[in-house]
């Protein structure tokens, strides 16, 4: 579980770069044994391959760590972190962990209703560490469109 930690640790800051620079007193500080049973303790975390007396640790493990490094980054409370890493498998988490992760929230209901469909998002990296994400371009991307675009861009960046 200590080289689980520490590989955790050492390779954090390549995704939530901010992680060590103060803010929030869950990810600002270094990954535990603590934090990490906690999170196994919620669920949010797979049990251990037992070997006797021994736990193994494996590379889902590691991904199951970092995505929740970086969701707690992201303001999410583990309320949130246990249902997207629940039954999820490697290829998912790696998902998660490479991409940006938006967390819809539905209302509770008496009776479980079959969830809409994702909606296509579109991803665009403008510089390291500024994306802009797009729903539903229309079929034909106008320079009226664009502008109109960047006219609202422009207004949210003056709002900083």
């Amino acid at each position: 579980m200590d080289d689980l930690v520490r590989m955790v640790n050492d390779v954090v800051p390549r995704f939530v770069p901010a992680a060590h620079e103060g803010g929030d007193q869950r990810v600002s500080g270094a990954f535990t044994v603590r934090t990490l049973r906690h999170y196994q303790t919620l669920g949010c975390l797979s049990a251990p391959e037992k070997k006797g007396r021994e736990a193994r640790y494996h590379f889902r493990h590691y991904l199951q760590a970092l995505v929740i490094r970086k969701l707690l980054h992201e303001g999410h409370s583990a309320e949130r972190i246990h249902p997207l890493l629940h039954q999820r498998g490697t290829d998912d988490l790696k998902q998660l962990l490479f991409s940006g992760i938006e967390v819809l929230t539905q209302p509770k209901t008496a009776t479980k209703a079959r969830p809409a469909p994702p909606e296509p998002w579109h991803r665009m990296v403008i510089t390291p560490g500024v994306e802009l994400h797009l729903r539903a371009l229309p079929a034909k991307v106008t320079q009226k469109f664009r502008q109109h675009l960047l006219d609202q861009i422009e207004t949210r960046l003056r709002q900083l």
